[in-house]
């Protein structure tokens, strides 16, 4: 049956939230991750090579586990939304964030109308058991999906107060390396510029009152950032911890 969404319910009741990052494609690697424990497992579609046939044999992979099946969406537009929530996605991340405007397409993709723009699928959509579950998926789905932008940019900081106003908008999400890209520092995250705008972004973020998410970086546990106030933290992506792990048999402390 159509269940809730477990990282939302731990987001609306402060509990503190962890996930990770599926880059391979591999429901395998899926399937082995998804019954440790995670909170929530996204599904790259902006940087990796698996289409929306692999994901749903990802989403599959963590049937039964409790975990809150997650997607970064390949670009803001209505298509894949509709595509990745059909399919069975509880909560969607667009990248680089940067207007109220876009927030709002992007909430607006998610919903069906009188609020939104989402065609009413659920009738015979696998998200919906095939149809089994329709009347829960249109009395409850849009209440039970998770909407988080991802910051990105200098620009995307400062519009957060304006984006923070768009109902339906759920978490914002601080991308650390794209970040410091666009502060002119990549990949420098002891750089005082780049900790001036992280620091900026936090602070508004948690002002206007949204979930804040984001991932730990070198020196930083999960307990760092939620002692900063963040909802929702990764701990890293499955090739990570493939790399970590296979260096660590080798002897490698890099």
């Amino acid at each position: 049956m159509f269940r809730p969404n477990r990282l939302k319910r731990l987001l609306r009741e402060k509990r503190p939230a962890r996930g990770a990052w599926l880059f391979m494609g591999s429901p395998a690697v899926t399937e082995a991750l998804a019954p440790l424990g995670f909170d929530a497992l996204i599904i790259d579609h902006e940087h990796s090579p698996g289409g929306l046939e692999t994901a749903i044999h990802q989403m599959r992979a963590m049937a039964g586990t409790g975990t809150t099946v997650l997607a970064r969406l390949p670009d803001n537009h209505p298509a894949p939304v509709r595509h990745l929530l059909d399919a069975g996605a509880e909560g969607l991340l667009a990248a680089n964030l940067e207007s109220a405007d876009a927030a709002d397409r992007l909430v607006k993709a998610t919903r069906y109308p009188p609020h939104g723009i989402r065609g009413a699928h659920y009738t015979v959509s696998r998200a919906a058991g095939w149809g089994a579950w329709s009347w829960e998926v249109a009395e409850f789905g849009e209440a039970e999906t998770l909407t988080i932008g991802l910051i990105e940019s200098i620009r995307g900081v400062d519009a957060i107060p304006e984006m923070a106003k768009v109902p339906g908008l759920d978490m914002l999400f601080i991308g650390p390396l794209d970040l410091s890209i666009s502060a002119g520092v990549p990949g420098q995250y002891e750089a005082p510029s780049f900790k001036a705008v992280l620091e900026a972004a936090e602070r508004r973020i948690l002002e206007a009152g949204l979930a804040l998410g984001g991932t730990t970086l070198p020196g930083q546990t999960a307990d760092t950032l939620f002692d900063r106030g963040y909802g929702f933290v990764t701990l890293g992506a499955d090739v990570t911890f493939l790399r970590r792990g296979a260096g660590l048999a080798l002897g490698q402390t890099g």
